[in-house]
């Protein structure tokens, strides 16, 4: 167990922003927590609806590793086991969102940045605990449904994440949770939309897919939308 400097915040703007604008602060690595957020973000300029209280909104910060490939899903897997080890049973949903009886509960946004000629990662990670009355453009969002220590919780998956050294591992419990294998999905490449079967992932946890037509694609980031 390695050790973190703890930052608890009250309220701010987003914990990811907190980390980058502080950066030349900051005792590394870092867990920077909020009880509310007034801008969260997530992938691809989305919001992440963060009211105050409900939910576990934080931010690792840290020195950017040689290969980064594997920071997102190793942070699913981190969530999972630790949500796991309080009862619950979440699964993964390509390629950083976490879900709960077919709703999702938590994203996970990994920024890299420099300064002073160093790279570092924020890595943001928001899981809606006892959040309700959601606004009606989040698409099929859910809870976790348990009032628990938001900061032991944040400690544990953050010391779940340092702990996941081993790629091959990684890989395994990231496939052993995602629940999207062998169902077809929609996504857009190239600004056209195909129709596809999931096979599985790579060693970089890029997903693959077999298209109507036979062929086969890899894709390495972007939206997939899972057709009933």
């Amino acid at each position: 167990m390695i050790s973190i400097n703890k930052i608890l915040l009250e309220c701010v703007d987003s914990t990811n922003n907190y980390a980058k604008q502080n950066i030349d602060n900051l005792t590394l690595p870092s867990l920077i927590t909020a009880e509310m957020q007034t801008a969260g973000r997530g992938r691809q300029g989305k919001s992440f609806y963060s009211p105050s209280k409900t939910g576990l909104y934080m931010t690792l910060v840290f020195e950017a590793p040689e290969c980064c490939d594997l920071l997102t899903p190793a942070a699913a897997v981190a969530v999972c086991q630790e949500l796991e080890s309080i009862g619950v049973n979440p699964q993964i949903k390509w390629v950083n969102d976490v879900y709960l009886d077919h709703r999702k509960i938590c994203g996970i946004l990994a920024e890299c940045f420099s300064y002073n000629g160093k790279k570092y990662i924020a890595l943001g990670i928001g899981i809606n605990l006892t959040t309700r009355n959601f606004p009606e453009d989040i698409p099929n969002p859910g809870s976790v449904d348990i009032d628990c220590n938001k900061t032991e919780l944040a400690e544990s998956i953050a010391n779940r994440f340092f702990g996941l050294a081993k790629p091959d591992y990684i890989l395994s419990e990231y496939r052993n949770r995602l629940f999207i294998i062998g169902k077809t999905v929609t996504y857009t490449k190239n600004n056209l939309e195909h129709t596809a079967k999931v096979a599985g992932i790579n060693e970089l946890c890029n997903l693959l897919v077999i298209r109507t037509d036979g062929t086969e694609d890899i894709l390495s980031s972007g939206e997939i939308s899972i057709k009933i």
